[in-house]
């Protein structure tokens, strides 16, 4: 199998060709070599600029790789006049690929030059290569791959970033891989300060048809200050529902305040809930997955579990969902006797001591 690893340079001092990485960009940098220190790699290609070159530079060392530079990686460039409303000028151009600005390329142009350079790598002998290039230009191949991945997704992008491409059998698969230490992470409570990053969580969900978990997420949140007035309603036992008890709800975010994931806690159960949905319910936005952030979720649930005065906590998984069933374990959880609902499916239940 082939695989390709493209990087989104590190942090760096500014935009022109000749800016190198920040001291923090430079420990970046050295992360990233480290990050890669048990995975194979045959060649190293970078667009010329100095920060992607520089973001590369310890892992070509250690590997004792040389760094081909390619201009055909360089950054795409919107346009060579001073535009005030980029930032809308640049939403545009992920939504027609063909709009060109004076002195710029479009969409197109710039898609067709990273191509290139994909199809000499894939026609190469060697298994294993890192492309380092910048976010625009990153964006525009993934979307290549994956349509849906436009605008929003490219706002999200870290410095640095990193996605494996896999190809095997003519097919091209890629997944986001964790760049950023999970020590990072942390649970706050619903806040409207956040509003543009949550419609950004729940759209994602909402494009990938998948079920939205917790439930809380399901909700609609074009009014933007009701829903977190409602949750916080939630919290305090106000205006529930015949039969629920009050519940609090919290976001996982990360150093950048980019919404990873959700959970909400029932402060006692139901019978309902004692079958098939628990103290806990979580879930990791899908662009985040497999990245170990729903075992840091659950973990610092269980601590906000613990302030809520609840003492035994139980959490439950359909039995097909294996990765939920290594994240309650890993925590802690104990296997009770399991739940068959109407249909058939199968509710595993555990219970962890806190």
């Amino acid at each position: 199998m082939k695989k390709i690893y493209l990087i989104r340079h590190c942090e760096a001092e500014g935009q022109p060709a000749e800016a190198p990485l920040t001291d923090n960009g430079f420990q970046q940098a050295n992360q990233l070599s480290e990050f890669f220190r048990d995975i194979p790699i045959d060649r190293i290609i970078s667009s010329p600029y100095k920060r992607a070159v520089q973001t590369v530079e310890p892992l070509a060392k250690r590997m004792n790789l040389e760094i081909e530079k390619n201009e055909l990686l360089t950054e795409r460039v919107l346009s060579s006049q001073n535009l005030a409303d980029w930032l809308v000028k640049l939403r545009a151009t992920f939504d027609d690929f063909e709009l060109k600005f004076e002195g710029g390329e479009s969409s197109s142009e710039a898609k067709k030059r990273i191509i290139t350079v994909m199809e000499e790598v894939l026609k190469s002998e060697k298994l294993n290569t890192v492309i380092v290039t910048h976010g625009n230009l990153l964006s525009l191949l993934l979307n290549h791959y994956q349509h849906q991945f436009g605008f929003e997704d490219w706002r999200s992008l870290k410095n640095p970033d990193v996605f494996l491409l896999k190809i095997q059998d003519g097919t091209v698969t890629y997944e986001r891989l964790l760049m950023e230490s999970s020590d990072h992470l942390s649970l706050i409570k619903p806040t409207i300060e956040l509003k543009d990053e949550y419609l950004s969580f729940y759209k994602e969900w909402v494009d990938s048809k998948e079920d939205m978990v917790p439930w809380v997420i399901q909700k609609d949140p074009s009014d933007f200050e009701e829903m977190v007035q409602f949750l916080k309603d939630n919290e305090q036992g106000h205006n529930l529902r015949e039969g629920w008890v009050p519940d609090s709800t919290f976001w996982l975010i990360n150093q950048d305040k980019r919404i990873v994931g959700a959970v909400n806690i029932r402060h006692q159960l139901t019978p309902f809930l004692l079958n098939r949905g628990g103290h806990i319910g979580y879930g990791i936005r899908p662009s985040e997955r497999r990245k170990g952030f729903a075992t840091k979720l659950l973990s610092l649930s269980i601590e906000k579990a613990k302030e809520l005065g609840i003492r035994k906590a139980l959490v439950v998984c359909d039995e097909d969902n294996t990765g939920s069933f290594k994240t309650i374990i890993n925590n802690g959880g104990i296997p009770d006797s399991d739940f068959i609902e109407e249909d058939g499916n199968i509710v595993k239940r555990f219970w962890i001591e806190l």
